[in-house]
């Protein structure tokens, strides 16, 4: 997408989004047209590169809205069109029309515990994938699966079919996960080695969650901003007082270095193996590290209300919480860049 196709896309979901409360972005969404940004044109969708979701990432972040649209047209739509087959196609014509698809296992630190063995025509699915989001919700799942060889295959399973039973849970960021048990699920092969496709996989997840980051960033930042300049103390508006100014200015500048980092982490997807993942763990770190950073000077600034449910500020915080874990620590990111770099 072009810089102008970027901000007619950024300024369509501004209104959009503009109103719509936890729990009813992906219907926002869906409206939309966005679910197949990334689905070939030929399956119902825009063909569009990676790239072309970093508006709708960014947009979800400025709004605070929690919606599956990383993992279902993003992530999943990747390792599809890794190794093209019928299931595949099937399942990304569904994304394109608004369908949920899960990923399990694309965190390594969650991946393993489930196994995937030859069995007739096809292959079975044995053991526990856990804090799947989506994972009840969802028509279908993709599972990276631990093989016999000990890599990982990508397989496609029916959430409602036969051997599949789902433990569902809120999580503090207004979504749903669930920790998925397989036993003996029948499963439709994608990848007998995945190891390539999901390592490109995660770094696409990362790049992404710090688009999402910077855009939460922002709009704390101009909740906080207009929070000081409402409230009062000894008879003036606190955005007066130096130190809150300077905060407030310490947190707009986090806010933009991770949303330069996070451009350049989405800009080198297509490019050389090591170069994408040099910026993608960058992206992440900046992001974990900035975000608690944004996310505590805006609830210390808006005081004790700062962490109700109440207070947007609150669901602001509490999404970076989640995106600050997700796909390793800023500590294990800034030791691959180390590696990656060397």
């Amino acid at each position: 997408m072009t810089g102008a196709a970027d901000d007619a896309l950024a300024g369509m979901l501004a209104k959009r989004l503009a109103g719509v409360g936890p729990g009813e972005a992906w219907p926002a969404l869906v409206a939309a047209g966005v679910p197949g940004l990334c689905v070939p044109e030929e399956l119902g969708g825009l063909g569009l590169p990676v790239a072309a979701a970093a508006p709708v990432l960014a947009a979800l972040g400025e709004h605070g809205l929690a919606a599956p649209f990383l993992e279902s047209c993003v992530i999943a739509p990747a390792l599809l069109l890794s190794r093209r087959t019928g299931a595949g196609d099937a399942l990304l014509r569904g994304i394109a029309a608004g369908g949920i698809v899960a990923v399990a296992g694309l965190e390594r630190a969650l991946r393993g515990a489930v196994s995937a063995t030859p069995a007739g025509g096809g292959w079975r699915l044995d053991g526990e994938a856990k804090l799947v989001p989506d994972g009840a919700s969802a028509s279908a799942i993709l599972v990276a699966a631990r093989t016999e060889g000990g890599g990982s295959a990508l397989l496609i399973a029916g959430r409602d079919q036969p051997g599949i039973t789902a433990r569902a849970y809120p999580t503090i960021d207004d979504r749903e996960a669930a920790d998925l048990l397989f036993l003996g699920a029948e499963a439709t092969p994608v990848l007998a080695d995945a190891t390539e496709a999901l390592q490109d996989a995660e770094d696409i997840a990362l790049a992404c969650l710090a688009t999402e980051a910077a855009g939460l960033m922002r709009g704390l930042v101009e909740q906080t901003l207009a929070h000081c300049r409402a409230r009062e103390q000894f008879g003036q508006p606190i955005g007066r007082f130096q130190v809150v100014r300077h905060r407030l200015v310490d947190m707009r500048i986090e806010a933009r270095r991770t949303g330069a980092i996070a451009q350049r982490a989405i800009e080198a997807l297509d490019g050389h193996w090591r170069e994408r993942g040099r910026l993608a763990s960058a992206a992440k770190a900046t992001a974990a590290e900035a975000g608690r950073f944004v996310g505590q000077a805006a609830v210390q600034l808006h005081g004790a209300m700062g962490m109700t449910r109440e207070l947007d500020a609150g669901r602001f915080f509490r999404r970076l919480t989640v995106i600050e874990g997700q796909m390793g620590s800023a500590a294990e990111h800034r030791q691959r860049y180390l590696k990656l770099a060397a």
